[in-house]
């Protein structure tokens, strides 16, 4: 029921072609006897092994993407380049008014001009307090040294006065006086002989001056040594103990003095930490003024949007005079290289792998076919359709664009099913149709239904049996009743 069901599809199919084919040659239905045609191909239908694909459907996107906007608030001078305008990495694309930005550069340079000059200070005035205070140091050290012997050379002539003079001075004393006294006499006796002399004139008269100036410098000598020994037997008087006590005092106040002022040049040596401690504040100054101002830089190169890869730019979003602000968009730029991302369930993902070539079909570029590599598969699927997204970067040509909906046939594996040459089949307003032969030889003009296309071959869904032969090279020669010698 089926078969006459078809060939009476097919019968007004071909009086519907035989109608409407203008300008094209078609198939024809025979009028009186069956013309003879020969020299064409037929081959039968038979069961044929053919992969069984999936088709999981999805979106061209672009594998870089970026949106572009202002890190700062500022006004748009200019806008280098417009919707569909390729861009290389680095291009600038938007500039945005400086002038408040470099006022900034400048400022912070300042600061850091003046950050670098108090370091200079610090570390000059540091310089010069060390090497004062180890003066001062060096010099009450010295002091402490000198007072320190002064009062031990004091507290010995104390230890003098109180001691008094010796047995051995008293007697060196007596001894002097004894040799004094001794020199007098000799001297007068001298004076004597020499002024006889004088008188008889056998002497000039200065003989008996300098005899007589003689006898007065022993008589002087005499005189002086008298008095030592006085001084030697009545011992220290109470006034020069005093007098050696007082400058023992005077020596100790000496030290006390001496010792004060090292022990306060000591603390002023403390300034010299305090000098560098300043030295160190005046540094991180430094180093606050130096990061303030290449944060100033990089603010300033906010004045400028570049192109973050090579692509092309989808989207224009601000013209010269609008006001930027953080976070708003400017401009929108995809990169060059495009990529399907398919839908496909969980109970396929196992036959996808990264690297599986598929062909992938673009619906708004007809029939063309790309193949496509899976370069990505997602993680982590959606837990209510559990489905997972898996990329196929695929080349791009002059009409594929991000955001087309296509198709990507992944294999799964086999299946035994009837088939045709994809030559043998011709397709008119939506309809496929084939020169199916009878058993009388006869050629039959019958609709078919087709499935996928694997290679050069149609699988048939219906219109076709196991062991039918159908026409495939010069089916442009054969009309509908034909006989065909092949």
């Amino acid at each position: 029921m089926m078969r006459k069901v078809l060939f009476g599809l097919a019968t007004l199919g071909s009086l519907a072609l035989l109608g409407g084919g203008c300008g094209k040659k078609e198939p024809v239905v025979a009028q009186g006897p069956p013309p003879l045609i020969d020299g064409v191909a037929v081959e039968t239908v038979e069961r044929q092994s053919l992969p069984t694909t999936f088709e999981a459907t999805g979106t061209v996107k672009a594998r870089l993407q970026a949106t572009l906007s202002s890190k700062v608030m500022s006004r748009v001078v200019s806008v280098a380049a417009r919707e569909g305008d390729p861009v290389k990495a680095g291009a600038v694309l938007i500039a945005l008014d400086p002038r408040e930005l470099q006022s900034a550069v400048k400022m912070a340079g300042a600061n850091l001009n003046a950050a670098s000059v108090g370091v200079g200070n610090a570390s000059t005035a540091a310089t010069i307090e060390a090497r004062t205070s180890a003066a001062r140091i060096a010099q009450a050290e010295e002091a402490v040294a000198m007072s320190v012997a002064g009062l031990n050379a004091a507290r010995s002539r104390l230890d003098l006065a109180l001691a008094g003079p010796r047995t051995q001075e008293r007697n060196q004393a007596k001894l002097a006086v004894d040799l004094a006294s001794s020199n007098v006499k000799l001297a007068q006796t001298e004076l004597e002989r020499i002024q006889r002399l004088v008188e008889a004139g056998a002497l000039a008269g200065r003989q008996l001056d300098a005899a007589q100036n003689a006898l007065e410098v022993a008589q002087a000598q005499y005189a002086s040594a008298v008095e030592g020994e006085k001084i030697a037997q009545e011992g220290t008087r109470a006034q020069e103990i005093r007098s050696a006590r007082e400058a023992v005092a005077q020596a100790e106040a000496a030290v006390r003095q001496s010792q004060a002022n090292l022990r306060q040049a000591r603390a002023a040596a403390l300034q010299v930490r305090v000098r560098r401690q300043e030295i160190e504040a005046a540094r991180a100054q430094t180093s606050q003024a130096s990061a303030a101002l290449n944060s100033a830089k990089v603010s300033l190169s906010y004045a400028t949007v570049a192109a973050p890869f090579d692509g092309v730019v989808v989207s224009r979003l601000a013209d010269p005079g609008t006001m930027a602000a953080p976070g708003v968009p400017l401009m929108a730029v995809e990169g060059r290289e495009l990529r399907l991302e398919a839908v496909v369930p969980e109970s396929v993902l196992r036959q996808v792998r990264l690297g599986t070539v598929a062909p992938v079909k673009i619906d708004a570029l007809g029939e063309q076919q790309v193949q496509g590599r899976v370069t990505e598969i997602t993680p982590q699927g959606d837990a209510s359709t559990h489905s997972f997204v898996v990329k196929l970067t695929v080349p791009r040509n002059a009409g594929m664009k991000s955001g087309m909906f296509g198709r990507a046939q992944f294999p799964v594996g086999s299946q035994s099913r009837l088939t045709v040459p994809v030559e043998a089949v011709w397709d008119r307003e939506g309809l496929h149709y084939v020169y199916a032969i009878n058993t009388q030889d006869i050629a039959r003009l019958r609709i078919v239904t087709l499935g996928e296309r694997a290679g050069d071959r149609y699988e048939v869904l219906s219109g076709l049996s196991e062991g039918d032969r159908v026409v495939t090279n010069g089916r442009e020669r054969v009309t509908d009743g034909a006989k065909v010698q092949s």
